[in-house]
């Protein structure tokens, strides 16, 4: 797969988790990855990052465009997503967020990096 196919492929799974099964989020991290959400953080490790995660609302993410590009290492992929997210009845608020994603073997990819943050301009 290439890179832009595995960067579409993963944020689809990763929102549909986020907003459908938050729980099932668990398996894309590892000890080694790191979580930043709107400026709280790092957490380190799959607990941790889970941990933060389950203290989030309900909400409804809407992708915009996902920008992909081959990391420094090989193995690695930087991913930058633009949308909106509806929390409860709320209006839709602007985010971005930047992944990393770090493969382990021939097209299977962990989170290594995760930051999320609000765009309230």
């Amino acid at each position: 797969m290439s890179a832009d196919e595995v960067a579409n492929a993963f944020v689809a799974q990763y929102y549909r988790c986020f907003d459908q099964n938050r729980e099932g989020m668990a398996p894309l991290y590892r000890d080694q990855s790191s979580l930043t959400f709107e400026g709280d953080g790092p957490k380190r490790g799959t607990q941790q990052i889970m941990d933060k995660l389950r203290t989030l609302p309900p909400v409804a993410h809407q992708v915009q465009s996902v920008e992909v590009q081959q990391s420094v290492a090989p193995n690695a992929i930087l991913v930058f997503c633009t949308g909106s997210i509806l929390i409860e009845a709320n209006k839709p608020l602007k985010f971005t967020q930047c992944f990393q994603l770090v493969a382990e073997a021939h097209n299977q990819y962990y989170l290594h990096n995760d930051i999320f943050r609000f765009n309230y301009a």
